[in-house]
């Protein structure tokens, strides 16, 4: 008798629980849809869910025109801008790898040289003496 009634409250819980869950993921999708049809406005960038980075051109009905860094213009279906975001474009000193290092690397050298210099004159002064 206390084997069923058990059975009936851990299952009652368990629903409880997914139905907890299922509203939670409701309501953040309904907030990320939200958000991405406020930022939706000329100028901003976004990426799709294929990962394309574009500005927002126009917006009609459905449709929304991205424009890429070179100006050209592709048309997307509204439910596949994942959201707003700006694209990771590298800068300058990250498009030659070990620009930054090698840099580094001769500046040190040159720090080292009057060192030397300096120490190779003093031992000379010193035999000279």
């Amino acid at each position: 008798m206390e084997l069923p009634i058990l059975l009936i409250v851990v299952l009652g819980g368990m629903w409880m629980m997914s139905s907890f869950a299922r509203k939670q993921q409701r309501r953040m999708a309904q907030e990320q849809a939200r958000r991405t049809e406020e930022a939706l406005v000329p100028g901003t960038w976004v990426r799709t869910t294929s990962g394309f980075y574009g500005t927002v051109v126009e917006i009609d009905g459905d449709a929304v025109t991205l424009a890429t860094p070179l100006g050209d213009e592709t048309l997307w279906d509204k439910r596949a801008i994942a959201g707003a975001e700006e694209p990771p474009f590298a800068s300058a000193s990250q498009d030659q790898p070990g620009a930054a290092d090698e840099a580094g690397a001769e500046e040190q050298v040159e720090a080292d040289r009057p060192q030397a210099d300096d120490e190779d004159a003093a031992e000379e002064t010193a035999d000279k003496a």
